[in-house]
């Protein structure tokens, strides 16, 4: 291959990676930065606090109120595959 073709290859292949750069780039998703202080749609003690969207549905996380202050739920179950033989 002389010095033209591969300097036609190199173009092209910068090309592709920014173009794949940009569009994977335009599909992240906007988080708050500031978490914390978001607000919460909430019941008694039990609430959500939303964080973004992902398509038509609404993301974020589920949190608790631990004496007046809005904490971070973690599940305590976990998913486990079950085993055939």
């Amino acid at each position: 291959m002389e010095f033209r073709g591969r300097a036609l290859l190199v173009v092209l292949w910068i090309a592709t990676v920014v173009l794949v750069g940009a569009i994977a780039s335009a599909q992240s998703r906007q988080l708050r930065p500031d978490t914390a202080t978001a607000p919460v749609i909430s019941g008694a003690d039990i609430g959500f606090r939303p964080d973004g969207w992902q398509g038509k549905a609404r993301t974020g996380t589920f949190v608790v109120r631990i004496n007046g202050e809005w904490v971070e739920a973690i599940p305590g179950a976990t998913v486990r595959p079950a085993t055939t033989r």
